[in-house]
């Protein structure tokens, strides 16, 4: 195996391990090769003694992922800048597993994965930020309908109208606490804490820092990849509230 086979090789290899695609491994004539399959997709990626990587397969996500990787290790760019497959495909999973999702939140996580890929982090957080916002604020509002009481929804409501989204999610946080009945099934309903204030801290604190000149940014990629990761399962914990606040009136 020459240096640069074995060199490419192995980029290409640690980018389907990356992604936790499904592969086996062999050798042919002439060359390296990884069969991979992503769900239905399924690609023959060749890497040859001259450091040429051929991709083979019908034209899929898959396919074109590995093409991107195959493109940056043959110009020797850093295959590690490269998104993770899933997150590459979030607007489409949330239109998948949200058939209802609100397109401003879309339409947020598709700026913000073109701002990172272009290497702004800062315009990802702000981006990343607003989308949580709008989910936060879909959610009080379904959970204000909810209120069956006048008196108490309109006290709920001068207690969350015109403030900060940090005050507006504390006064939502209490209330939701002391009610009696909470979405079943869904896994988090003790633990609203980790399940989503968590990220919605992270995203409105990233936020704030990228909109606000006087705070020094200071956000690193690998950390907004990472809460990036998260954000399908956080925007699907809350739709699940939605809707169940949707179907069921707060009880106290």
């Amino acid at each position: 195996m020459s240096e640069i086979m074995e060199s490419n090789y192995a980029q290409m290899k640690s980018y389907v391990e990356r992604n936790k695609f499904s592969f086996q491994e062999k050798d042919e004539q002439g060359c390296k090769r990884l069969d991979v399959q992503n769900g239905k997709a399924k690609c023959v990626v060749k890497v040859y003694s001259t450091g040429t990587i051929q991709i083979q397969g019908a034209e899929s996500k898959l396919k074109a992922a590995l093409s991107q990787a195959k493109e940056a290790v043959e110009n020797e760019e850093n295959i590690g800048e490269m998104l993770p497959f899933e997150i590459e495909r979030f607007p489409e999973v949330l239109r998948e597993n949200i058939p209802d999702v609100d397109p401003i939140i879309v339409r947020f996580i598709e700026e913000a994965i073109v701002t990172i890929k272009a290497g702004s982090n800062l315009g990802c957080a702000f981006l990343l930020g607003g989308a949580s916002e709008k989910a936060i604020y879909l959610l009080i509002d379904a959970y204000t309908q909810a209120i069956p009481d006048q008196a108490m929804r309109d006290r709920f409501i001068s207690k969350t109208s015109k403030k900060f989204i940090s005050k507006v999610f504390e006064e939502f946080k209490a209330s939701w606490k002391s009610s009696i009945n909470k979405p079943h099934g869904y896994g988090w309903t003790n633990d609203i804490e980790v399940k989503i204030e968590q990220i919605f801290q992270f995203c409105r604190i990233c936020r704030n820092e990228s909109g606000h000149p006087h705070l020094p940014p200071n956000l690193d990629k690998g950390v907004l990849l990472a809460n990036m990761g998260q954000f399908v399962k956080y925007i699907e914990d809350m739709y699940g509230m939605i809707n169940y606040y949707k179907e069921n009136n707060v009880q106290f």
